[in-house]
């Protein structure tokens, strides 16, 4: 073998476990590492080397899978027709190839184009039987995908029901995605509460999908445009008219989307959007190009990867050059520490900006950044700074590496690392001054104890004037320690007070809420408050019985457990019962629950619950469940194969007969959260 043959095999199997790796962190880890348009380039390149070298490919190369394969974490599901990938392109002299060879196949045809705007986000195949919504599922490898109907519908508005399908059996495929607003919204509410921000919207969506704790998902809104309508007899004949069904059956679509004739129309459109992309609300990174008829889509066919009637145009990423002038350590409220990249100002998508978060320390040691590095930075989905590359030609000998701490950089305490993750805490929950003051904010936030006089500000000056350490000090504040604190006036004095003294009148799931245990939400506060109605029977509860409450995990049950052992926590508690805030479900509140005191029988299997989903569901919503027919009876749920004789003696009776979308509907199960 020639030297110049190892070089090639070399740089192609260097290329492969690169792309690999960096599926792996896209995919799996919902957290990529370079931008999209660096991956692109490694993608190209080995195309380009497997087209001159062949012989040297690797079997299962990268350039010919698409997507991810499915996680098996939930049920696989096939895809009756492959969701491909697209071809993909960041020259224009490669539309105009693209546009020429659609017309060479078919020369004869009076061809058109939509243009529409490519969505980074993440597809999704929505399935309907009879109209009716039956399961929603990822793209997964491009034959089979996981099926996320629960997690997509807790945190999607998406038609259950269609009913003027003019088909019995039907696909949607669309991107699910997070708007600009929700995204920004969700990230200042993570750096309020001192946690890891997000990097972009699509990892986000990626997680929040992906998540195996339903409350995981809780908070995270995101939204879904349908792209495309497959079906298996056709009766439409342009994807112009598909999109208009679409919209009709009460899908979202880019309403900007525009048929074009040639080239030119084509280029014009591409270049409107490069310049107004940031007027949307929603981050695109490029425009797919598709032949409009769809017997001409049919005509030109398929790759194993792509069609050929479809192209995206995708836009170079808007990038700076900066100094990298320090990185910084901080501790957020659960511990989590988080390097922070300092740089001199530069401006990107039309503002100025000056720091990027570096994640964890992988990141940071895989970057080897120094002081003084030349860095590139791009505003990923024009949202989020983010480092993308580092001049070694422009560094310095002189320059100091930076390397992640050993110890906290708030208290000193030794960091540590779980197994198999990637973030450094701070154990030292009750002296580490960053968490202590990063709890007293979250307990005093509108959603938890909405002690609304109080800010950042207020939080250091108690704690400077030492009358604040624990939440529990807010109720032993007087009108004299208050109104001796820099800014307040006599007014301003009583209005904190008065805010602390109604905050005692808070339920008890904004209690628990308030309290910061890891992973608990305040859609898991409200369930674990219905399941235990006292602050007692949680402070005891075994692992076990946490377990079998459908929406919790190991992982988050152990960290509830763990949390009413810690005898800090415990000293804690008493404090607040003391205090006199409300550590039981109060009547009223049990009184107020959609289903209080009904009787309830259900019959059948579900598509949205498992059995037991669904009978922990009718206890939250305040029911009881019997297992008999009698005139006793409120309801019966009937699912598919429901008992006959059941069903006959509950219209005998006059019993109202529910069906699953009608019982999802009574409960309101969105703000109960039980699936």
């Amino acid at each position: 073998m020639q030297a110049s043959d190892k070089a090639i095999i070399n740089e192609i199997k260097a290329l492969t476990d690169l792309i690999r790796h960096h599926n792996f962190c896209y995919f799996q880890k919902n957290a990529a590492e370079i931008s999209d348009y660096a991956y692109d380039q490694l993608v190209e390149r080995l195309v380009q080397l497997e087209k001159t070298y062949p012989h040297f490919k690797e079997p299962n190369s990268p350039t010919e899978t698409i997507g991810e394969k499915p996680s098996y974490r939930s049920p696989l599901v096939h895809h009756p027709l492959p969701m491909l990938s697209l071809a993909k392109t960041y020259s224009e002299a490669e539309i105009v190839q693209f546009v020429a060879r659609v017309k060479k196949i078919a020369p004869d045809l009076s061809i058109s184009f939509v243009c529409e705007p490519k969505i980074d986000g993440v597809a999704l195949c929505i399935r309907y039987e009879s109209g009716k919504l039956v399961a929603i599922v990822t793209r997964g490898d491009g034959t089979a995908g996981d099926d996320i109907t629960q997690r997509a519908l807790q945190c999607m508005q998406l038609p259950t029901v269609i009913e003027d399908a003019p088909l019995a059996s039907f696909e949607v495929r669309g991107e699910a995605f997070m708007s600009k607003a929700s995204f920004k919204a969700f990230n200042d509410k993570r750096k309020k509460e001192g946690k890891p921000l997000w990097a972009n919207p699509r990892n986000i969506t990626a997680g929040t999908l992906n998540a195996l704790d339903i409350d995981l998902v809780e908070g995270r809104q995101l939204a879904f445009y349908g792209y495309s309508l497959y079906t298996p007899k056709p009766f439409l004949a342009t994807h112009q008219e598909a999109l208009a069904w679409l919209a009709k059956w009460g899908f979202s679509t880019l309403p900007i989307y525009k048929v074009c004739k040639d080239v030119s129309a084509i280029m014009t459109y591409i270049h409107y959007w490069a310049e107004h992309k940031n007027e949307l609300p929603v981050g695109i990174d490029g425009i797919v190009i598709k032949v409009n008829e769809f017997d001409q889509q049919q005509l030109l066919g398929a790759t194993a990867k792509a069609p050929r009637w479809a192209i995206a145009y995708k836009y170079q990423p808007e990038t700076a050059h900066s100094t990298l002038e320090n990185i910084t350590f901080q501790v957020g409220r659960s511990g989590v520490v988080t390097p922070v990249a300092h740089f001199k100002p530069v401006v990107l998508a039309g503002t100025y900006v000056s720091r990027a978060s570096l994640y964890n320390a992988e990141e940071l040691a895989r970057r080897a950044f120094h002081v003084g590095d030349t860095i590139l930075i791009e505003k990923g989905g024009d949202i989020i700074p983010k480092i993308v590359g580092i001049n070694l030609a422009h560094r310095k000998a002189a320059q100091q590496p930076i390397l992640f701490p050993q110890s906290c950089p708030a208290c000193a305490t030794p960091l540590y690392r779980a197994a198999g993750e990637a973030i450094y805490y701070c154990p030292n929950k009750q002296r580490c001054l960053p968490q202590l003051k990063g709890l007293l904010l979250h307990f005093v936030q509108r959603r938890a104890m909405a002690i609304d006089a109080i800010g950042p500000k207020t939080i250091d000056a108690l704690w400077e004037a030492k009358l604040v350490q624990t939440a529990a000090d807010l109720y032993k504040l007087r009108y004299e320690d208050v109104i001796q604190l820099a800014g307040f006036q006599a007014l301003s004095a009583r209005k904190l007070l008065a805010n602390i003294q109604s905050s005692k009148a808070r339920p008890f799931d904004r209690v628990l809420f308030a309290l910061g245990i890891k992973h608990v939400g305040d859609t898991l506060a409200k369930t674990l408050a219905l399941h235990f109605a006292c602050m007692e029977r949680l402070q005891q509860a075994p692992l076990s019985e946490l377990l079998a409450i459908p929406t919790i995990g190991a992982t988050i049950a152990q960290h509830i457990v763990a949390y009413f052992q810690d005898p800090d926590q415990q000293a804690l508690l008493a404090d607040l019962q003391s205090a006199g805030l409300q550590f039981s479900l109060q009547q009223q509140a049990i009184a107020e629950l959609p289903l209080s005191a009904k009787k309830i029988v259900i019959s059948g299997t579900f598509h949205y619950f498992t059995r037991e989903a669904l009978m922990y569901c009718i206890e939250q919503a305040g029911a009881t469940l019997v297992t008999s027919i009698s005139a006793k009876v409120d309801y019966v749920i009937a699912g598919q194969k429901a008992g006959p004789a059941k069903l006959a003696k509950a219209k005998a009776l006059a019993i109202p007969i529910l069906g699953e979308q009608d019982f999802m509907n009574l409960i309101r199960y969105e703000s109960l959260s039980c699936i």
